[in-house]
């Protein structure tokens, strides 16, 4: 009786660990990594890994899943008895854009960067960068124009005063895109990409598995996940430890002060019937880290979103001109009106509704 009441505790404990996994796939049933997943009150609840899985609900039953590339979702669970959730594509497109004989390339990218915790958000910056690609010295300059709130001035001032430039700088143009990073990478026999039936090249190293790369040249386009912050770390690992043998010391454990969970870079680029793209075929980026405050005993995420919402071909005249018309009083209700211009996803209601609150004063205006 007693092995039995034993047998049974053991299943119970066993189904109740398996129900707090889910897992989220795109209309294809491939798994979609680095989605941000919080509850009815904004608050983190976890993120995907590369197979897709949330390993940990923590008891929340409603969900919401956010991913800069597809639509925001908000799930009850017991709906869902195969504990797996399906996403949408956003279909964010880039417009057509006419090859012209200029001395520059003028690229327009909207981003939203959002700090979540465990008592939900408590940081948001938006903005606009205008980005130039000049060909004569294939050099990109930049010019940002951004609103960011905080819950309190003390995380207003402590979050944009460290990372807001590098979070404006995030939003640029970039000339070396991930997936060249990665080939690059693979050339040197540093990662090894392995294909699979889906069609997917699945990236890893001689750690784990840190990303992958799917061409879809039919859709004309490339989307790359990868995490560059787990790979360095795999090599800072390894030297530490050759170090250590070759003085015959031994690792000291040091308490570490946050603990990186998940992380990972997301980009999106528009590809040519030969897989080849320019640079002002970026169409979305996102870059996501997740982890856990220790001093705190809090988890929190960072997550970062870029669109391109505009390109051109102009001159430096022309260029003046724009800035010129762009230099308008940046606020929230001016971001959300570009949004909606630009028909740029939404952020899960949930988030959505909990910037407001951040922004409250300024929207009664």
């Amino acid at each position: 009786m007693k092995k039995l009441y034993v047998l049974s505790l053991l299943l119970a404990l066993a189904t109740v660990a398996h129900a707090q996994r889910v897992q989220v796939v795109d209309v294809d049933g491939l798994p979609i990594a680095a989605v941000c997943v919080t509850n009815e009150k904004g608050a983190l609840v976890g993120t995907t890994n590369h197979e897709g899985w949330l390993e940990n609900t923590k008891g929340q039953n409603h969900l919401y899943f956010s991913h800069v590339a597809f639509k925001a979702m908000d799930v009850n669970m017991d709906t869902i008895p195969s504990r797996c959730v399906v996403m949408q594509d956003a279909n964010f497109q880039l417009s057509e854009l006419e090859v012209k004989p200029k001395d520059l390339l003028y690229v327009q990218t909207y981003y939203r960067c959002i700090y979540v915790c465990d008592e939900g958000p408590i940081y948001f910056r938006s903005g606009v960068v205008d980005n130039t690609y000049e060909f004569a010295n294939k050099k990109v300059s930049a010019k940002t124009r951004s609103v960011s709130r905080g819950k309190n001035g003390f995380y207003r001032f402590i979050i944009s005063t460290l990372v807001g430039r590098y979070i404006d700088q995030w939003a640029r143009i970039d000339t070396f895109p991930d997936y060249k990073r990665i080939q690059k990478l693979a050339d040197k026999n540093k990662v090894t990409l392995i294909h699979e039936p889906s069609g997917r090249r699945v990236v890893r190293d001689s750690v784990s598995v840190l990303g992958y790369i799917d061409e879809d040249l039919q859709a004309g386009q490339r989307t790359t996940n990868f995490d560059f912050w787990g790979y360095r770390d795999h090599i800072k690992d390894a030297e530490e430890e050759a170090k250590l043998r070759a003085s015959g010391k031994k690792k000291k454990e040091k308490k570490p002060k946050y603990t990186d969970e998940n992380r990972g870079y997301y980009e999106v680029y528009n590809v040519n019937e030969n897989g080849q793209s320019r640079i002002d075929d970026l169409v979305m980026k996102q870059a996501l880290v997740s982890g856990h405050m220790e001093d705190l005993d809090m988890d929190y995420i960072i997550l970062f979103e870029t669109f391109t919402i505009g390109r051109d071909y102009i001159d430096k005249k022309e260029f003046k001109q724009t800035r010129k018309e762009n230099e308008v009083e940046m606020d929230i209700n001016e971001l959300r009106r570009l949004e909606q211009n630009h028909h740029i996803p939404p952020l899960a209601p949930n988030l959505k509704a909990a910037v407001d609150q951040l922004f409250k004063k300024e929207l009664k205006k």
